[in-house]
């Protein structure tokens, strides 16, 4: 697995991590909650990658 395929998918697993943890805590997941959590965080990622990680999670809709 090269470095970016890898770095992409520590970034989704933490994207998804944060979600299903919002998701227990508060009931619900805002993508630009998520994604500025991630920013805080050092990952370089945006609202569409959030988003394409929550619906994949089924926490979002399409």
């Amino acid at each position: 697995m090269s470095a970016r395929n890898r770095a992409a998918r520590q970034r989704q697993s933490f994207i998804a991590r944060v979600a299903r943890t919002m998701h227990r805590e508060y009931g619900q997941v805002n993508p630009a909650e998520v994604a500025r959590v991630a920013v805080c965080a050092g990952l370089k990622t945006n609202r569409h990658e959030v988003r394409s990680v929550l619906t994949r999670l089924h926490l979002h809709r399409p």
